[in-house]
């Protein structure tokens, strides 16, 4: 959903992604004299007609000293985009408790938006008359039954070293396969207001993979204690697809349900997970030693891999409710790598998913998937109206090939818009040839991002001024610095994947808006041999979702992909070199989207 409110040439919409808010801003070019960005303040939680949470958002990004020094303006004031505007027409808001990152606040937010001015060097007043409010409900998406988690996917990230400083380790560095979470995992700097002084704040790898995990942690966890904590008449069981399997949390609560004969899994035995002392042949073990009554493990691969990740819940033996997307149940999965997961509280979706599963639960099953309905044919389904549609690999060469003509011609098509996020998007496949086509399409907005660009391979195609020209970054590889021009900090280097998603989102703002997504890498040869599940949504507010993460992971990584000369950045004043100019320019990227965002969606 999105709602937009405007006043006095001034107009913001606001978005609702899966935890966040999507904010674009739009400015009559009649109010851009001495214009110098927009201060955002959030409201919300209203007790007694008073809100509780009332403050602005942090920038870092701050005006030279002699404007601050001219405006009275402190080193801890300037901070605050009432002081330090935001020079952009957009801005991704994630809750939290009065800046506290760990503790988020859901409900109805208010979101207090000022275009801002400097004259003569001196920072004016916030006018009401150019100030737009407007309230949203932000809070895990959940909408007619399908639930969304994103992984936050910012062990890279200023907010992470405030936070839990350099420390990039998300489990310690023995090979045991569980291990004690509340474990002090590091230590980083905080301001302790009754000393007045910074001090050393020890943190657990809980605090880490709450924070990482954000909302796909959420999710997988509630899925799992909801089998766990049912009552004895439910007689909950669980089937489960793993490729990677060592998140700590999440191997204990299998393992409690392998005591009581409620799980039944095919894990993945690969070349890479095949090993006497890997994390899942530990669990394999593990799980042998416990198994009771109906718990039952298989190990597999189909032709290459068993890629699926995928729960599947089942109530007195009918599936009732599924779990699946790209997030690994790993360490790596949920607290480094940009990740989704998916739930489907649909008893038809999950049996479905329950009957691919039972035709998996074997290695002759598996040899042989590629010639069962499933993978042969769409499984095609309507949720609340809109079409949501399921392809299961692998699949037969002439079935892959009709599939991916399929996807290719829509993303070729694209009207609007094409946003991304892809692990890799340079092996052999029309679906990713049409994705890094339509980001040369300069009639389209297209915006996206890879985990690693190989030297070998397509150039990074960054933001190129004069031009609509969509913008493809990479999150990882010798072009992305990690060492930061002052005022910003030096991050962590990213072990595993940055960019872990598969997912295309075409025309979130067009008139059949879709997106695909789950656990296929969109590659031509992995589809015809790995276990995987690809999902095709036409529905527009999952759409709206995914198309803001691919915006919030491009926007990240965007200016670390851009030669740093090492020099302290700083907010520009009324200088010939105005920041907004391309925002106005018809032929430049910038003014697409500008419009793209701000205008209501065809329909």
């Amino acid at each position: 959903m999105d709602v937009i409110e405007s006043k006095n040439g001034l107009s913001v919409r606001a978005y609702k992604g899966d935890a966040m808010t999507f904010l674009a801003f739009d400015l009559d070019e009649s109010k851009l004299e001495n214009f110098v960005g927009f201060s955002i303040r959030i409201k919300a939680n209203k007790i007694n007609d008073k809100y509780v949470l009332d403050y602005y958002l942090f920038n870092r990004l701050t005006f030279t000293q002699d404007i601050l020094d001219k405006n009275g303006i402190g080193s801890y004031e300037k901070m605050s985009c009432l002081y330090s505007p935001f020079h952009k027409f957009n801005w991704v808001h994630v809750p939290s408790t009065d800046h506290n990152i760990s503790d988020p606040y859901f409900g109805d937010y208010t979101y207090i938006v000022s275009a801002r001015y400097l004259i003569n060097d001196i920072l004016q007043p916030i006018d009401a008359q150019l100030t737009v409010e407007i309230t949203i409900g932000v809070s895990p998406f959940n909408i007619n039954g399908t639930r969304l988690g994103f992984a936050r996917a910012f062990v890279s990230s200023q907010a992470y070293v405030r936070r839990f400083g350099m420390n990039n380790q998300v489990r310690p560095d023995n090979k045991e396969l569980i291990f004690d979470i509340t474990a002090v995992s590091g230590s980083a700097k905080s301001w302790d207001s009754e000393q007045k002084k910074e001090v050393e704040v020890p943190y657990t790898y809980e605090e880490q993979h709450k924070y990482l995990g954000w909302q796909a942690r959420e999710r997988v966890m509630e899925f799992l204690d909801e089998v766990l904590n049912a009552p004895p008449t439910d007689n909950m069981s669980l089937e489960v697809f793993a490729y990677d399997l060592n998140e700590p949390v999440v191997v204990e609560k299998l393992l409690k349900l392998t005591e009581t004969g409620k799980l039944r899994i095919i894990l993945d035995n690969s070349k890479t997970h095949i090993a006497v002392d890997g994390f899942e042949s530990q669990f394999e073990k593990l799980f042998n030693e416990k198994a009771t009554g109906g718990s039952e493990i298989k190990r597999g691969k189909f032709k290459a891999l068993s890629h699926s990740k995928i729960f599947i819940q089942k109530k007195n033996g009918q599936a009732v409710k599924v779990l699946t997307g790209s997030t690994n149940f790993s360490t790596n999965g949920l607290y480094v790598n940009a990740n989704h997961v998916i739930i489907f509280d649909n008893q038809y979706i999950a049996s479905l998913y329950s009957s691919v599963f039972a035709d998996s639960f074997g290695k002759e099953l598996m040899d042989n998937f590629s010639k069962t309905k499933w993978a042969t044919d769409d499984q095609a389904y309507t949720i609340a109206g809109k079409n949501v549609t399921f392809h299961f690999s692998p699949h037969d060469k002439s079935s892959a090939t009709k599939l991916f003509d399929t996807i290719s011609t829509r993303i070729n098509g694209a009207q609007s818009d094409v946003l991304f996020a892809i692990m890799q998007d340079t092996s052999k496949s029309s679906i990713l040839d049409a994705v890094r086509n339509q980001v040369r399409n300069t009639e389209i907005f297209t915006y996206g991002i890879t985990d690693t660009i190989s030297k070998d391979k397509d150039s990074v195609m960054l933001y190129k001024p004069n031009s609509k020209r969509g913008i493809r970054i990479a999150a990882k590889g010798s072009n992305v610095s990690n060492v930061l021009p002052k005022p910003f900090d030096t991050v962590p280097k990213i072990d595993g994947y940055a960019i872990h998603h598969k997912f295309v989102v075409v025309d979130f703002k067009g008139a059949n808006p879709v997106v695909y997504c789950g656990s296929s890498n969109l590659a031509f040869g992995p589809e015809q041999s790995n276990g995987d599940n690809l999902i095709e949504i036409h529905d527009r507010d999952i759409v709206t979702a995914f198309a803001i993460e691919a915006f919030r992971l491009t926007e990240h990584f965007q200016w670390r992909n851009k030669s740093q000369d090492g020099k302290e950045i700083f907010l520009n004043g009324n200088t010939s070199e105005q920041w907004y100019k391309k925002y106005y320019n018809p032929d430049d990227l910038y003014c697409v989207e500008r419009k793209l965002f701000i205008e209501e969606a065809q329909k």
